[in-house]
């Protein structure tokens, strides 16, 4: 809601045009030589103010979701995704367990972000890089934060899992 609200701001220029051509302002006339290029320009920079303050908002999140990462304290929300803290059990031997990005440790928690096509995608904080994998090879048990440690053992899986 946040990043469309800043991003609602680009549309005035055109709304604010759309007035003055119907009040019969002198820069809209067709005789007035600056006319669309004020608009032009005008749209132009709005367009870039709005486009700067989303990027800073955008950075401002992945600051204070990284901060909290370290800190492993609660997540704050991303965009409208919602992060948390997870334990990750896989279903499968270590050896059949395909991740992409890094090697999956049972015993400590990660940040999920959920499902999406199949693929659990997973923030590793102490290595600071993404980990993927398919879901049905892991089951999510949702953590209280991040100090606490996860349980699991691959002799807990059945025999030839």
């Amino acid at each position: 809601m946040k990043l469309l609200s800043l991003l609602s701001f680009a549309l005035f220029v055109p709304a604010l045009w759309g007035i003055a051509k119907h009040v019969h302002a002198p820069f809209v006339s067709p005789v007035e030589r600056f006319g669309v290029s004020l608009y032009v320009v005008t749209q132009v920079a709005v367009v870039a103010l709005c486009a700067t303050g989303a990027l800073e908002s955008a950075g401002n999140a992945v600051k204070d979701f990284r901060a909290a990462a370290v800190q492993k304290e609660e997540l704050p929300s991303y965009f409208g995704v919602e992060p948390e803290w997870t334990c990750v059990e896989p279903t499968v031997l270590a050896a059949k367990l395909s991740s992409r990005g890094g090697v999956l440790r049972p015993e400590r928690p990660y940040i999920s972000f959920g499902e999406a096509g199949g693929t659990v995608s997973l923030w590793d904080e102490p290595a600071g890089k993404a980990l993927q994998m398919p879901a049905e090879q892991v089951r999510l048990v949702p953590a209280a934060d991040g100090r606490v440690r996860c349980t699991f053992s691959y002799e807990t899986l059945p025999k030839g899992g």
